[in-house]
């Protein structure tokens, strides 16, 4: 028996069999603004200053941003904390400012603007990428968010002591600061201050278990600087050179599963506090909660790998009209204390289908079939939609996603440009959705991908909500989709295709981990059975 589940690129991963009723998700916009201590001043309460931040090719600025309203004698007046490129403050005293701009990866920038007596402003700043060479800082706020963000931005340059005093007064802010913690812990452990590091990292990982990982490499840095300092004086000890050579020994780091240096971009973007940690014992941590590593000193043009890697997925998507597969399918069900408590197994035939339907639409439709045996699946949840996911790198719909080039990384030997992408809230969620009975409902993915150096393929490709569903009781929706290349001799092509995929979902209460495997491509009209071709894990 086959059955025929068409799955457009608007309807995407799951396919339920009750019917819900679906509502309309809220977004949210956190902005931070402190009003220093300054002398009282006689303003209009009409008056209000909107600024944008712009890049210097004048797309928005996506990283969480420090600005400081300055008097003309030099003094703060106003600070807060702009989000998505944008900070409004109301109640603006009407004079001659100077406002100062500090983003993490940007130049420190200052623009003068004239407030008047009435009516709104609206200014435009153009911030241009950080090159190390201004090394002028802004002084200690009284805002802990913003002393935040003032260490992320010492730290990109790398001046680690004027970071580490910046991570040092949020603490004496908020002693209780988990992301100041860990930033302390990272600073130190860059400076080779290990045994000082351990002391933030150990109360970091008190209130938040997923800084145990960071804990632990700190633990084992810790062990070898001690048996190093031991062989020095005792050189003929073998069990402790083994003991060194165990430690030392180069450890294969998976992405999404390490908390290091880099992450503190995203602590100084996520103020602390506003987005709890999720459980760590049955999932991934999400993709904004933990960096994966990257080479330090890597320059990314972004808009070239978006470019080429759409390239290569265009070609993808003209080549592959129709590809079959042998689907290896593996359910576990979790309960509420994160154990497995029930294992399914299936094995699958499955198709695949792309087609540009008109233009700038894309079509993509999978079928499944189990011979005289009929289709289903454990819980009533059919995941389907998986190769759908690349798309996000199509022109087509690329431009819905907010992108950020993190570096280069260093995937089982490959090195791949490591992406960040985000849906933006202007555009529409057309590569997923969740099918609630006959309605559709949309959901927001933000992700990281893996994009090979050389050739612009598609490595690694991870996503997340960008936040939860109530009206439909969905909290979590974690994917991770590995892809290998497979060559296809009879038409002397090579192709990048799913090899594994992982699903995460906790939808209505129920908690479910997918694996699927695939194997014994066959391209259509091809007659010979492939293999996929010693395909890289994940990173």
């Amino acid at each position: 028996m086959c059955v025929r589940i068409p799955v457009s690129v608007a309807l995407t991963q799951f396919v339920l069999c009750s019917l819900l009723v679906c509502g309309t998700a809220r977004g949210q916009q956190a902005t931070s603004n402190t009003t220093l201590s300054v002398p009282p001043l006689e303003f209009n309460d009409s008056i209000g200053l909107d600024i944008y931040l712009r890049r210097l090719d004048d797309a928005s600025i996506e990283e969480a941003a420090a600005l400081t309203l300055l008097t003309p004698v030099g003094q703060p007046y106003r600070q807060g904390i702009a989000t998505n490129g944008h900070l409004r403050w109301s109640d603006v005293a009407p004079m001659h400012y100077t406002i100062e701009v500090v983003v993490p990866g940007f130049e420190r920038t200052v623009q003068e603007v004239d407030v008047p007596e009435a009516g709104k402003v609206r200014i435009i700043i153009q911030v241009p990428p950080q090159t190390g060479q201004n090394k002028v800082y802004p002084p200690v706020s009284s805002d802990a968010d913003v002393n935040h963000i003032f260490g992320a931005y010492a730290s990109k340059v790398g001046d680690w002591k004027q970071a580490e005093s910046y991570w040092a007064k949020v603490l004496e802010q908020v002693p209780d600061n988990v992301s100041a913690m860990v930033s302390m812990g990272e600073v130190l452990l860059n400076q080779n201050r290990t045994s000082e590091a351990l002391f933030y990292l150990e109360r970091a990982a008190k209130t938040d278990p997923s800084v145990s990982l960071l804990l632990a490499r700190t633990y084992v840095t810790a062990a070898t600087e001690v048996l190093q300092a031991y062989l020095r004086n005792h050189p003929e000890d073998g069990t402790a050179k083994k003991q060194l050579e165990s430690l030392e020994a180069p450890v294969e780091l998976r992405a999404g599963k390490n908390l290091d240096a880099d992450s503190r971009e995203k602590i100084a973007s996520m103020p602390p506090g506003k987005t709890p940690p999720r459980e760590s014992g049955w999932l991934p941590p999400n993709i904004d909660d933990n960096v994966p590593p990257i080479e330090s000193g890597s320059a990314c043009n972004l808009e070239e790998v978006v470019q080429k890697a759409g390239e290569k997925i265009q070609e993808f998507v003209k080549d592959v009209a129709r590809f079959t597969a042998t689907e290896s399918f593996l359910h576990e069900s979790i309960n509420k204390s994160g154990q497995v408590s029930a294992t399914e197994k299936r094995k699958y035939d499955y198709m695949v289908s792309v087609q540009e339907i008109r233009p700038g639409i894309l079509a993509v439709e999978e079928y499944l079939s189990r011979g005289t045996t009929p289709v289903d699946f454990p819980g009533g949840i059919t995941t389907k939609g998986l190769p759908a996911l690349i798309l996000i790198f199509h022109p087509y719909y690329s431009e819905s996603f907010s992108m950020k080039c993190e570096g280069l990384a260093i995937v089982n030997g490959q090195r791949a440009w490591q992406i960040y992408f985000r849906q933006r809230e202007d555009k529409p969620n057309g590569i997923r959705a969740y099918r609630v009975g006959r309605n559709a409902r949309p959901i927001a993915l933000k992700g990281r991908a893996w994009i090979v150096a050389d050739s612009y393929q598609i490595l690694d490709l991870q996503t997340d909500l960008v936040d939860a569903l109530p009206d439909i009781r969905l909290t979590v929706d974690h994917t991770s989709i590995e892809f290998g290349p497979v060559h296809f001799s009879s038409r002397g092509v090579d192709m990048w295709l799913p090899q594994t995929a992982e699903v995460f979902s906790e939808l209505r209460g129920k908690r479910i981990h997918r694996r699927l495997g695939f194997s014994n491509y066959l391209l259509f009209a091809v007659d010979d059975t492939q293999k996929i071709s010693s395909p890289a894990t994940s990173p």
